[in-house]
Order: structure tokens, then sequence, then C-alpha cells
């Protein structure tokens, strides 16, 4: 029996694949997380958190559909290599018939916190196959980077919590023995693969010095911009940590498996 895929991307936050739409590894796909996930579900709320505009998803075919990026979204590029049939739906718009194909539930401005949202019993709900990203190098976000070197401080924490992270996926995999947690090492993937990928700007944004205000007109070369906006990577760059998490390129960027393999199971 083949299991729905999940992917919970905590707080933050390539190999070229040919799996085509029609052809799933996986029947459905439900997505968890913050703006990094976001398709849309922000964009009829009362918050500041939306990018329902141009020139957000101005290189995505359906355009400024809530996403925080040029284009697509790192899980949106999961999908694509899960050879899931289009992309999944944000919860705000989805149909009941399309329910048990996944649903994209990430919020821009969500947290794993009760007060920044919502908390889910992941397994008792039925989850079997979980992907956990771990959080990305967030000393290195533009406003940090703006003026001067990538905080080693900030990185050096939020590795703590990676390690943290990645023995939860330990703990969790002994206690439900019927369901398989994987972890993402976003942070590494991100700090190690940026430059040789041809993305040669890391320190300021594509859209804006500061906010990415509406028609704001963005960098022409957005393929070589690691960051869309002050604290949101561009489509090149979710290529280089979605790629890697399908198919990982060295034995850290996943473990136990990537996604490929567990998709598999």
């Amino acid at each position: 029996m083949k299991w729905c895929m999940l992917t919970l991307v905590v707080l933050a936050l390539i190999l070229q694949f040919h799996a085509s739409y029609g052809h799933p590894q996986v029947p459905c796909f439900f997505i968890f997380g913050d703006s990094l996930s976001d398709s849309g579900n922000n964009n009829n709320l009362p918050t500041l958190a939306k990018a329902n505009f141009l020139p957000y998803g101005i290189d995505f075919p359906g355009g400024s559909t809530g996403r925080f990026t040029n284009g697509r979204t790192t899980v949106d590029i999961i999908g694509y290599h899960l050879g899931l049939e289009g992309y999944i739906p944000p919860f705000a718009s989805v149909k009941d018939s399309d329910i048990n194909k996944g649903v994209n539930y990430a919020s821009g401005s969500s947290g794993i916190r009760p007060e920044t949202g919502v908390q889910v019993t992941l397994h008792e709900t039925g989850a079997r196959k979980v992907i956990v990203f771990g959080v990305g190098p967030l000393g290195c976000l533009p406003p940090i980077t703006a003026l001067g070197e990538c905080s080693a401080y900030i990185n050096r924490v939020l590795e703590m919590y990676n390690t943290k992270l990645k023995s939860l996926v330990d703990t969790l995999n002994a206690k439900f023995t019927d369901a398989k947690f994987i972890w993402i090492n976003t942070i590494a993937i991100v700090s190690n693969d940026l430059r040789g990928l041809g993305l040669r700007v890391r320190t300021i944004p594509c859209c804006g010095a500061g906010v990415c205000l509406p028609l704001t007109i963005p960098c022409s070369n957005r393929g070589e911009f690691a960051y869309w906006d002050l604290f949101h990577p561009t489509e090149a760059a979710n290529r280089v940590l979605a790629d890697r998490a399908f198919s990982a390129k060295q034995e850290t960027d996943a473990y136990p498996m990537d996604i490929s393999h567990l998709a598999q199971l």
C-alpha cells in the first residue's frame, strides 16, 4: 500500500529529475509550514503577510498566487519530483473532491509555537511518511549580511536546534514503528551549494532594497540571486533545496534517507 507524503517545514526556511505529472510516486501530499511553503492561504486573511501581488509570482504560471517568491516554492518542486499532477492546492481554496490528493496548510508568519500556529498530532491523523525540514541559515538573511557577514552566532544556535530536531526524528521513528520520519539538513544544503550552482548574489534581494512592494521592478537575472526579498529565497534557491532533499547529493543532506527513498517505502 502506498502512503501519502507529509511535509513539515519548521520555522523558516541541482540535479535534474524527470518525473512526470500523472505518474505519482505517492497518492497524496500534505504540507504544513510558513511563508516558505504558503501557496495562497494568507490571501484573504487580515494579515500583512501577503504575497498575492506582482512582482511576487512573476515567474509562476499562475502569476501572483500568494507564493512568497518569484516562482515555485520548495514544496512545489518536491511535488514535481514525486510525479504529482499539478500543484497541491491551498487549504483556503481546496475543493472537497481534491482533499484526498493533498492540501497545503502552510501560512505566512505561522510557526511552531501555540500562539503562531495550529498544533497537529500528525500520527493520530494518519501521517505515515513525514519530511521534517531543518531551519535554514537565518544568520545569512539579507538584513544581516547588509551589515557585513553572516552572523556566526545565529547560525550556531540554529545548528544546535537542528541537531535536536534530527534527534527527534530518531525518537519518533523508534516510537512509531509503522511510520517513517526523515530530516532534511536545510542549513548545510543552502550554505554549501548556492555558490556552486551559479547563485552568485547572496547578500541582497532581487526585489527591492527593503520590502518588495506592489509593482516593484525586480532584478532581471533572477536565476543568479539566492533571495527574492529580505526573507524568502528565489525559485532558483528553492530548486537547490528541493532537488537535494529529494535525491541527496551528500550523506549529510538527509537523515536517515532522502525523499526519493522515503517515497518508495
